[in-house]
């Protein structure tokens, strides 16, 4: 007798998918809210940034007690997240900036844009604007329950150039910055993100993001592509009360090999194959929020260095951020906790 034919699955390559008419009914749109949070989303921008970023920084600033003391860290933040939404350069947006700070009554001492850019060029920024992602998300944790991650590339204005023996000729390849972003599936709002101006470490910031998420949030489902199909991942996110769901490869093994967080969700693909495609379909809402990210405030940055491209990122998704809770306001009457 011959051998029995393997059935393929949905993740199986060759596997015919079978096409599906879609009901817009399902997808209607109440119009009058959705115009409602796109005419107000830069007031509620205004209204929700000093307020977060007082919590994050208070008094503080970076001064090391030599020199001149800079200017304070409230200021510098409020006025890099006011360029990066209009999405001017820094000697432009000085106007801008100063237009808008007294349009919306923010009280603050605008500083010359050397200054900005030289503080967009100091790492020493980044755990605040961690903080700040942890602020604007949290708010969102009785709605996002599952979440997904991946990562997207954004273009620069900078080229590295290198020598191919086989043609024998310098050529210039345009860089790129690599923005990790974990999101939920509800609203799409950012709970964690990772900009770096190199490739790699996938599987490292995966976890680093997993646990972020847990520190405010209950996640009963996360979600990725098969970049981060490894057994570490699964067990990571068992370890905080979700279920994973990374997509497989055709050549994946149920094989656990001392993970029992893979055997389980290895199981439930080839048990399930249906349900655990309607849970791994919601990784689809990490590709809706790069895009509605980089409709609103673009996928290119401006700057040189590299930890600028990746403080001038970070801001952009931090802007970002804010046009979600335009929406929570507006859709599901949420006020975060830090306006009352």
């Amino acid at each position: 007798m011959g051998k029995k034919k393997r059935e393929k699955k949905w993740w199986h390559k060759g596997y015919k998918r079978k096409k599906k008419k879609r009901d817009w009914r399902k997808y209607k749109k109440d119009e009058a809210t959705y115009n409602l949070i796109q005419e107000n989303e830069i007031f509620i921008f205004l209204k929700f940034l000093p307020l977060a970023v007082l919590i994050v920084c208070k008094n503080k600033n970076l001064w090391q007690g030599i020199g001149r003391p800079p200017h304070n860290l409230f200021d510098i933040l409020v006025c890099l997240s006011i360029q990066q939404y209009f999405g001017k350069s820094l000697r432009r947006s000085i106007g801008i900036i100063s237009l808008i700070t007294k349009a919306a009554n923010i009280q603050i001492k605008i500083p010359c844009f050397k200054t900005l850019d030289n503080y967009l060029n100091n790492s020493s920024i980044k755990p605040y604007l961690d903080e700040l992602f942890e602020i604007t998300s949290k708010p969102l944790n009785h709605l996002e329950k599952f979440f997904a991650t991946d990562s997207t590339g954004e273009t620069t204005s900078t080229a590295s150039t290198w020598y191919s023996i086989r043609t024998g000729k310098t050529i210039e390849k345009r860089d790129h910055i690599t923005a990790h972003i974990t999101t939920g599936t509800k609203l799409n709002i950012v709970t964690a993100i990772t900009v770096n101006a190199y490739e790699g470490e996938d599987n490292i910031i995966f976890r680093e993001h997993n646990q972020k998420t847990a520190k405010n949030f209950d996640v009963e489902e996360h979600s990725g592509d098969s970049k981060y199909l490894c057994r570490a991942n699964c067990d990571d996110v068992e370890l905080i009360g979700g279920m994973p769901f990374f997509r497989p490869k055709s050549n994946t093994l149920v094989k656990s090999d001392g993970s029992y967080a893979w055997l389980r969700m290895m199981l439930y693909y080839y048990n399930h194959p249906i349900k655990a495609k309607r849970s791994y379909n919601r990784r689809s809402n990490v590709e809706s929020t790069n895009h509605a990210k980089k409709s609103k405030f673009g996928s290119h940055v401006r700057s040189k260095n590299d930890i600028a491209k990746e403080n001038e990122s970070t801001f952009q998704w931090l802007d970002y951020n804010f046009s979600v809770l335009s929406r929570a306001y507006y859709q599901f009457g949420i006020e975060p906790y830090f306006t009352k």
